[in-house]
This record gives C-alpha cells, sequence and structure tokens, in this order.
C-alpha cells in the first residue's frame, strides 16, 4: 500500500467558500438587479457552465488575454440572452461595483490543517491571483503549506497539468504516487491530477458549494462530502 507524503488542496470551492451564499446565488442577486428582471441562480449556474465550456475547448491554460476575457464573458452572457457588446460592458462595470466576494474559511479547515500536518506535509494549487498568499494568511493557516502554486504567479491555470508538475517540484523526493491532491471541480482538479498518476480526492458537497454544482455522482474514485472525512480516506 502507497504511503501518502505531501496532500495538495485546492483553494476557492474547497478549503474557501463565500460566506452565507454561493458564486450562482450571489450573481442572480446582482443581475435581477442590474437587469430588472428575475435571474435565477439555476439559470446563472448553467450561464458558468456554458462558459466554462468555452474555456476548456480552447485548450490553452495561460491566463486569460483582454479578448479571452470579452469571449468568456459573451458565452457567458449570450446564454441569458444578452449578446450586445455594449451592453454587457455596461453590466460588467455594475457588477464591478456591487459584487462583494467575502470568502471564509470552510467549516473544520483549521482543525484538519492542523491535524494532517503532523503527518504530511501540505500544499496549495490554486487558479487564482497573488492576493490568495495574503488571504490564507489573514486566516491564519498560511504557515501550514510548505508549497502554494497559484496561476496568477505563474501564468497558467488549472486544468493545465503543468501547474500540477510546477508544485511537484517542490517535493523533489515525492513520487506523485504519493501525492494527494483534494479538489471541488472534476475538471480543473480531478482529471489532470490522475494524468500525472497523483491520487485524488473529489469533494463533492453539492448545490451548496461555491460553485453550486450539483452532486456528482458520476466521478469515479475517492469522494467526500465533508473535509473532515479525509482524515478516513487517508487511512
Amino acid at each position: 500500500m502507497v504511503k501518502f507524503k505531501v496532500i495538495f488542496f485546492n483553494a476557492g470551492g474547497t478549503l474557501l467558500q463565500l460566506k452565507g451564499t454561493t458564486l450562482p446565488r450571489l450573481y442572480s442577486r446582482n443581475l435581477s438587479k442590474i437587469l430588472k428582471r428575475e435571474i435565477s441562480s439555476q439559470t446563472v449556474y448553467e450561464a458558468f457552465q456554458k462558459a466554462e465550456e468555452w474555456r476548456l475547448i480552447r485548450k490553452d491554460w495561460s491566463l486569460f488575454t483582454d479578448l479571452d476575457q470579452r469571449k468568456y464573458q459573451n458565452a457567458f452572457y449570450n446564454y441569458l440572452g444578452i449578446t450586445n457588446r455594449k451592453e454587457i460592458n455596461g453590466i460588467e462595470s455594475e457588477l464591478a461595483e456591487k459584487l462583494e466576494m467575502d470568502f471564509v474559511l470552510n467549516k473544520g479547515v483549521r482543525n484538519l490543517l492542523r491535524k494532517l500536518s503532523s503527518q504530511y506535509q501540505l500544499g496549495l494549487i490554486s487558479n487564482w491571483d497573488e492576493s490568495l498568499t495574503d488571504l490564507m494568511e489573514s486566516f491564519g493557516v498560511s504557515d501550514y503549506f510548505e508549497s502554494i502554486t497559484i496561476s496568477g504567479d505563474i501564468g497558467i491555470s488549472k486544468p493545465d497539468p503543468e501547474m500540477f508538475r510546477i508544485a511537484l517540484r517542490d517535493f523533489p523526493n515525492v513520487k506523485p504516487k504519493e501525492t494527494v491532491y483534494v479538489g471541488d471541480e472534476y475538471q480543473n482538479d480531478i482529471i489532470p491530477a490522475k494524468k500525472l498518476k497523483i491520487f485524488t480526492v473529489f469533494y463533492d458537497h453539492g448545490p451548496t458549494g461555491m460553485h453550486g454544482h450539483p452532486f456528482q455522482p458520476h466521478v469515479k474514485g475517492a469522494r467526500i462530502n465533508e473535509l473532515s472525512d479525509l482524515v478516513k480516506v487517508l487511512q
């Protein structure tokens, strides 16, 4: 039986959540006010899925250029029936003023990291900007991580397997099969980690999770519905 030495975590949606809401609910509330018509959280979720489909088809995991960002927005808003670029720009400007993303540590994260750090080396692999380091420091958990790999620092993003290869370089004496990756997004987290023979744990916390995904029973392999269950999986 393989003895694991390193555990990597995703950040947003895994260790961090939005306080009292999800991305679809947050956007639903604000878009409904801006557009003066009801935009359900389910519709917002589906619009995000359309935008993500475009991103995955693109198969270029470098950070978005301004043109890429506009195309991503187009995929999102087109699903909502909005095709005029000038209107999209106006909505995005209003959203920038109204959207407040208040991140909090997921339930039990501090205790989990404290417990795991006594047995394993820990790392972060996340699609985020450079502010993630300060955010984790503000929650008092950054010292638990011996490796932090952020897309905004290295210029590429998940699901590029290169992000995982870069993170693994921080542990030169550890083989990929001796590492674990815990993430809540199948396409961004589970698929690329599996390609490198990393043991994956899918955090499937359903529609109450940050991204609002429905439960995904089709995802094969180890899964948890609560982060505290990770300890049992590792045993």
